[in-house]
């Protein structure tokens, strides 16, 4: 008897603003981004259409389980166009499953395809983002530099 079994095919695509909307709130709140159903549509409609900005999803079994959300970038400081990772979130029960870094790669083809040379994001520098640290240096991140944020009121 043969016992094929087919494993769930995970799929990396453009996020839908009308399919994808409620998961990818669901995942920007597990990492406590503040977010509303009005806000995220507008964020996910506007990289819909302009095409400087990109939202894909991860997606097992009909079900979104991972999100990254891209923006490129034109550097004054040095002559090149980069592409910005704004969001990367992973659901709690998928990581360590290699979806962050499929999720990565797409980001990496998408801005190679927009014309960028680099691939960054910035991070906050909580305790409980050091597993997310030790994620980005570990699939060739370098960490560089200090990010400086001022209020503007």
């Amino acid at each position: 008897m043969n016992s094929n079994v087919l494993a769930p095919a995970l799929q990396i695509r453009n996020s839908n603003c009308d399919s994808d909307l409620e998961a990818v709130v669901a995942l920007m709140r597990e990492l406590n981004y503040p977010t509303t159903i009005n806000v995220m549509r507008e964020r996910i409609e506007a990289s819909e259409n302009n095409p400087k900005l990109c939202t894909m999803v991860a997606e097992l079994d009909g079900k979104v389980i991972g999100m990254v959300a891209l923006n490129q970038v034109k550097s004054f400081a040095r002559n090149e166009t980069a592409t910005q990772v704004s969001a990367l979130i992973v659901a709690k029960e998928h990581r360590g499953q290699g979806i962050g870094k499929r999720l990565i790669r797409s980001a990496e083809e998408w801005g190679k395809k927009q014309g960028c040379q680099t691939l960054f994001l910035v991070s906050g520098n909580r305790i409980e983002r050091a597993p997310a640290h030790a994620f980005y240096e570990h699939i060739g991140f370098e960490k560089i530099g200090y990010q400086f944020v001022r209020k503007l009121n």
